[in-house]
């Protein structure tokens, strides 16, 4: 998956690239933001990313990240819980008619997808690489390169 960002400052052979949000992230959300859990509420994220074609600061860059990795998170996030909260439903209701146990193993096996969730966040890295770099308007995909150029619009308008 090739995502567009923007190099902000480089450390050995890796840089950090400012990266939006796309489509994918829905309502601001985004799998594949530093952390799974914890959004910062803006429309970009911040990757260390291997510099894999020296991009100095302040290119505007294309970055990969895996999509088997991609595929990991997303059924972390999206599917994981849905199957650990049916799976417990399903099971209880089979041993018991008991609505109210019933319903809390099933609240239950949310809270402990939400830890599950949480531990994932520790130990799934996306290994993000800068694969090339974006000439000036010829993205057609690249919405942080126009909501750049909005941005200076309108902070040379004030």
């Amino acid at each position: 998956m090739l995502k567009p960002g923007k190099v902000e400052h480089l450390e050995d052979d890796r840089a950090w690239v400012k990266m939006q949000k796309g489509t994918s992230c829905g309502d601001g959300h985004c799998a594949l933001s530093s952390t799974l859990l914890n959004d910062s509420g803006t429309d970009f994220y911040i990757v260390k990313a291997k510099n894999e074609i020296s991009a100095p600061v302040g290119a505007d860059v294309l970055v990969e990240v895996k999509d088997s990795m991609a595929l990991k998170i997303s059924f972390m996030i999206y599917l994981f819980p849905i199957i650990l909260a049916l799976g417990a439903y399903l099971t209880i209701k089979a041993l018991t008619s008991n609505r109210i146990l019933v319903g809390a193993v099933t609240l239950g096996a949310i809270l402990i997808s939400l830890f599950i969730l949480k531990r994932a966040d520790q130990t799934l890295r996306p290994d993000y690489s800068i694969t090339g770099f974006i000439e000036g308007e010829s993205c057609s995909q690249c919405p942080f390169i126009r909501k750049n150029e909005k941005d200076e619009k309108m902070n040379s308008e004030r």
